[in-house]
C-alpha cells in the first residue's frame, strides 16, 4: 500500500511539472525570443555605432588631409612660380630675388621663407632677416640636407622633406625646386629653389590644431617605427583608426585618425540593454522593436550608400586631375605614359603615331606678356589640337610649352606626315593677347609604330629626337623619326661619353695660331686653341665636341685647363728668348658664371697685358649685363685684356659690347671672306675698324686666307691679322720652330 502511495506522489508531481512547463512554454519561447534579439540588437548597435563614428571621422579626417593637400601644393605653385622667375633671370643678385619673393609671397600661405642655391650653394635668401645663416649652405655637404637636394637634382622633380632642423635655427618642412635654365638649346641645371614651410601655422590653416581627435601623420602608409611618424605617435596606427592619404606629385603622407578617448566610450550600449530588456518583457516588443531595428537599419544603408556614392565621385574626380592638366584640360604626361604603356589600339591592325610639338617662341611672349600672357598662349594651343582630335585622337600637355598629339592607323606614315603639316599650320596662327596679334609657331617632332617595335615607350623618345632635329632646322618645321636619328643621338652620347673621360685623362691639348701685325707681319701674340687628342681618331676641332662639354656642363673645366696649358707654354717661350706679346684664350659663360674665376685669377703670376680673355659675341652680352658689369672690369683690373670675339656674327649691340670697353675686336671670318670681290663688304669692315679707332680699340681680322686679304685689310687700316694665308693652329713645339724659321727669315732680310 506505501508503494502504491509513493508511486501516486511521484506521478503527480510529474504532472504537475509537465503542467507548469507547458503553462511557460510561451513564455519561455517569448523570454529566448528577447535574448536572442537583445544579444543580436545590442550585437548590432555596437557595430551600427562604431560604423557611424568611424564614418563621422572619415568625414572629418578627408576634410582636414583636402586641406593639407591644398594648403601644400598652394606652397609648391608659389614656388613654382618663384623658380620660373629664376628661370628667366638665374643671374638677379639678392636685391631683385627679394623683390620678386615678395611679391611672389602670400599673406594666407605657410611659406615663411625661400632659399635659392645656385649650383647647389645658397646665395640668395628671402626675407634676409633672420636667415643670414643659411647663406652659404652647401647642399652637397649638409648631411641632414644633402640626400633630398640631390634626389630633386638627380629626379628634375620637386622633393618634400620634413621636418628639417634648419641652419638658421627651428624645424620646418622644406621643399625643394630645381631650376633649369634654357641656353637656347637645351635645358641646363641651375640649382635648387628651396621653400620654408611653417609647421605650426600649416598644421593650424589645416584643422589638425582644433580637433578633438587623435591624429598621427607618417610617411608610409604603414609604419614601423617613430621615425616614420612626424604627426602624433605611432599608437595611433596600432589602434584601428581610419586611415587617409595626401598624395601629390612630389610625396604621399598617411593621416590615421580616431576619438581621443578611443572607439565606443559614448555609444549608450549599458541603456539600450536595459530598454531592450524592458521592452523584451511585453509579447508585442519583440516584433516593434524588429521593425524599429530594420527602419533603421535601412536609413543607416542609406545613409552608407549615399557616402560611398561620395567618395566613389570623388575619387573619380582625383583620378581625373591626376591625369590632366589643370591650366589647359587636355590630358597629361601621366596619361600619355599609361596610354603608352597599355594602349586602347581601335583595330588590331592600327600602330600608334606620336607627334611631340615645342612651342617656338612661347619663352619670349611668356616674358614680355608676363604668366598672364603665357597661360592663354598655353589654352589656346591646347584648343586648336583639341579641334584636330578624331574619336581615337589624344591631344595631351606633357610640361611647359610642350605638347604631345597621339593617333592610330594601320597606314602611319601618310596620316602622320599630313597631321605634322597640319598642326604646324594651326599653330602658326596668330594669338591674340590684349588686342595685339603674335604668331608663336611650333615645331614637331613624327614617329610611329614600326612592325617589329616591341617597346612603345621608345616611341615618345623616338618623337623627342625628332623634334630635337626640327628645331635645328628652323622654327615653324616637322621632322621625321628615322634610325639615322637615333644612331646620331647613339654617337652623340658615346661622344659625350668619351669627352667626359677626356678631362679626366687629359686628352685636351693646346693648339696656337699666331697674330700679325698687319703693317710689319710681326708676331703679336698668339690665340691658344683647344683639341681633342683623340685616342681612337686623332686630333679633332672644337666643332667636334664643344656641343658635348656644353651639355655636360663641362666648358668651364675646359677654358680653365687651356687656360693653365697656355700660360705654362708662355712661360716656356719666355724661357727660350721667344718675343710673344700675349696669349689670347677663349672663356665661355659658364666660365665667368664660375664663383671661382676671380680667385684663381687673382693667383696668377702673369704680366699685365701678356693675358687676354676672348668673349664670343654668342655669349648674349645684353642677358648677362648685370654679371659681366661685375665681371668684367675686375678682369681687367687683374690687368688681363678683353676681346670680343667673332664680332658681327650674332644680335649683340655695339653699344652693349662698348660698354665694357674691350682691348680688341676680332672681326669674323665670314665678313672678312669677301672683301676681295665684294665693295659693300669692304666698307662694312672699313666701318667697323673707324668705330674701333674712335673707341681706341684695336680690330683683328681672323679668316685671312689669302696675301690678298692682308694687303687689303692692311690698307683699311686693320691692326692685326689672323688666318691660313699667315699661319695655321699649331703645337708649341711647331710654333716654337715657326718663330725660330721666321727670325732666320727675317735676319736674312735685314742683310
Amino acid at each position: 500500500m506505501k508503494f502504491r502511495r509513493n508511486t501516486k506522489t511521484i506521478r503527480g508531481l510529474a504532472g504537475s511539472l509537465m503542467s507548469h512547463a507547458s503553462a511557460f512554454a510561451p513564455a519561455l519561447f517569448a523570454a529566448i525570443i528577447a535574448a536572442i534579439v537583445v544579444w543580436v540588437a545590442t550585437n548590432w548597435r555596437l557595430e551600427r555605432s562604431l560604423a557611424n563614428e568611424r564614418s563621422v571621422v572619415a568625414g572629418e579626417l578627408a576634410t582636414m588631409s583636402s586641406r593639407l593637400q591644398t594648403n601644400l601644393n598652394s606652397n609648391v605653385k608659389l614656388l613654382q612660380g618663384l623658380a620660373a622667375g629664376i628661370a628667366v633671370d638665374p643671374a638677379m643678385g639678392q636685391n631683385r630675388f627679394s623683390k620678386l619673393a615678395a611679391q611672389i609671397l602670400q599673406p594666407d600661405s605657410q611659406l615663411r621663407s625661400f632659399a635659392a642655391a645656385p649650383d647647389m650653394v645658397v646665395q640668395w635668401v628671402y626675407p634676409e632677416k633672420g636667415n643670414e645663416r643659411a647663406i652659404g649652405l652647401d647642399y652637397r655637404r649638409n648631411e641632414k640636407q644633402r640626400a633630398a637636394a640631390m634626389l630633386a637634382r638627380n629626379t628634375h622633380n620637386i622633393v618634400l622633406t620634413g621636418p628639417v632642423e634648419l641652419v638658421q635655427g627651428g624645424t620646418a618642412f622644406v621643399v625643394r625646386c630645381p631650376v633649369y635654365i634654357d641656353d637656347g638649346n637645351s635645358q641646363i641645371f641651375w640649382g635648387l629653389l628651396s621653400g620654408i614651410i611653417d609647421i605650426p601655422r600649416l598644421y593650424r590653416d589645416s584643422g589638425l590644431s582644433s580637433t578633438d581627435l587623435e591624429i598621427a601623420i607618417s610617411t608610409t602608409p604603414e609604419p614601423n617605427s617613430p621615425k616614420q611618424v612626424f604627426f602624433g605617435s605611432l599608437e595611433t596606427f596600432e589602434k584601428k583608426p581610419v586611415v587617409a592619404s595626401v598624395d601629390m606629385t612630389y610625396g604621399r603622407w598617411s593621416l590615421a585618425a580616431l576619438p581621443r578617448h578611443g572607439w565606443g566610450q559614448n555609444n549608450g550600449i549599458g541603456t539600450f540593454e536595459l530598454y531592450a530588456s524592458l521592452l523584451a518583457l511585453c509579447v508585442v516588443a519583440p516584433i516593434v522593436w524588429v521593425g524599429f531595428l530594420t527602419k533603421s537599419r535601412q536609413k543607416t544603408i542609406e545613409k552608407l550608400r549615399l557616402h560611398k556614392s561620395k567618395l566613389v565621385r570623388a575619387r573619380q574626380r582625383l583620378e581625373h586631375l591626376s591625369l590632366h592638366d589643370a591650366l589647359t584640360g587636355l590630358p597629361n604626361r601621366r596619361f600619355v605614359d599609361q596610354m603608352i604603356s597599355q594602349p586602347p589600339r581601335p583595330d588590331p591592325q592600327d600602330r600608334l603615331i606620336l607627334i611631340h610639338i615645342d612651342l617656338d617662341r612661347f619663352k619670349e611672349i611668356n616674358d614680355t606678356k608676363g604668366h598672364a600672357g603665357g597661360d592663354m598662349v598655353l589654352q589656346t594651343t591646347a584648343s586648336r589640337l583639341a579641334e584636330m582630335t578624331g574619336p581615337n585622337d589624344v591631344a595631351a600637355r606633357i610640361g611647359g610649352d610642350e605638347f604631345v598629339f597621339a593617333s592610330w592607323s594601320s597606314d602611319p606614315e601618310p596620316k602622320a606626315t599630313e597631321l605634322a603639316r597640319q598642326i604646324v599650320d594651326a599653330l602658326q596662327q596668330t594669338i591674340f593677347i590684349d588686342g595685339a596679334g603674335y604668331v608663336v609657331g611650333a615645331s614637331v617632332g613624327v614617329a610611329w609604330e614600326r612592325a617589329r617595335d616591341r617597346d612603345l615607350g621608345q616611341l615618345l623618345l623616338n618623337a623627342d629626337l625628332a623634334l630635337y632635329e626640327a628645331k635645328k632646322a628652323g622654327r615653324g618645321r616637322a621632322a621625321v623619326f628615322t634610325e639615322e636619328l637615333r644612331s646620331a643621338a647613339i654617337h652623340s652620347k658615346e661622344l659625350a661619353d668619351d669627352f667626359n673621360q677626356a678631362l679626366d685623362r687629359d686628352e685636351l691639348v693646346a693648339f696656337f695660331q699666331p697674330q700679325f701685325n698687319a703693317v710689319t707681319l710681326d708676331i703679336a701674340g698668339v690665340e691658344a686653341l683647344a683639341r681633342w687628342n683623340h685616342p681612337r681618331k686623332g686630333v679633332l676641332g672644337p666643332d667636334k665636341f664643344l656641343d658635348a662639354a656644353e651639355k655636360l656642363g663641362r666648358t668651364g673645366e675646359m677654358d680653365r685647363l687651356i687656360l693653365q696649358k697656355a700660360l705654362f707654354e708662355l712661360t716656356r717661350w719666355d724661357g727660350l728668348g721667344m718675343q710673344i706679346p700675349r696669349v689670347s684664350v677663349n672663356i665661355s659663360a659658364r666660365r665667368l658664371a664660375q664663383p671661382s674665376l676671380l680667385t684663381e685669377l687673382s693667383e696668377l703670376p702673369i704680366a699685365r697685358g701678356r693675358l687676354c680673355f676672348e668673349l664670343l659675341e654668342t655669349i648674349s652680352f645684353d642677358d648677362l649685363q648685370p654679371a659681366l658689369s661685375e665681371i668684367i672690369p675686375t678682369i681687367k683690373a687683374l690687368g688681363i685684356e678683353i676681346e670680343i670675339d667673332d664680332f658681327g656674327t650674332e644680335h649683340a649691340s655695339i653699344v652693349s659690347l662698348l660698354r665694357f670697353e674691350p682691348r680688341r675686336l676680332k672681326i669674323d671670318r665670314e665678313i672678312i671672306k669677301p672683301i676681295i670681290a665684294s665693295p659693300s663688304q669692304r666698307r662694312l669692315v672699313s666701318s667697323i675698324i673707324e668705330i674701333g679707332r674712335s673707341q681706341n680699340i684695336d680690330i683683328v681680322a681672323e679668316g685671312v686666307e689669302t696675301m690678298e686679304h692682308a694687303k687689303i685689310l692692311k690698307d683699311l687700316g686693320c691692326h692685326l691679322l689672323q688666318g691660313y694665308a699667315l699661319a695655321r693652329p699649331m703645337t708649341s713645339d711647331q710654333l716654337i720652330e715657326f718663330c725660330r724659321m721666321k727670325g732666320k727669315g727675317t735676319a736674312k732680310a735685314s742683310r
